[in-house]
């Protein structure tokens, strides 16, 4: 067929305002709101239309935990960078020594975590 590769995929008419109306939705805002809201940017829907767009929408965004979860995701990336590090300065530290003065430590600590495992 012709054309049917050309022709957009569905796109409600609303998705332009989502973040606004899903924002005035949290904010506890009435459907009637909205609508108005919505009229001064100059488009018309139906109360019905409104609260299905935004029962469909709900769930996949929350205005309020956008801001903590962006804090959230750049400390555990800190945190977790700052682990790297200690464990590549500690890599860096056990290169540097003989390989038989590892083998003896780790023989060592081998040897202490057995005597404790057959204590219990």
């Amino acid at each position: 067929m012709p054309g049917k590769e050309s022709t957009p995929p569905f796109q409600s008419k609303l998705t332009p305002y989502r973040n606004e109306i899903l924002k005035a939705w949290f904010r506890r805002q009435t459907l009637k709101e909205i609508q108005a809201m919505l009229q001064k940017y100059g488009s018309t829907i139906s109360l019905p239309g409104i609260s299905l767009y935004i029962k469909r929408h709900k769930n996949k965004y929350d205005p309020k935990a956008e801001p903590q979860k962006k804090r959230v995701q750049s400390a555990k990336a800190s945190r977790s960078s700052e682990k790297l590090n200690a464990r590549l300065q500690a890599l860096e530290k056990v290169l540097v020594r003989d390989s038989s003065e590892v083998a003896r430590e780790y023989d060592r600590k081998h040897s202490q975590l057995k005597k404790k495992t057959n204590r219990i």
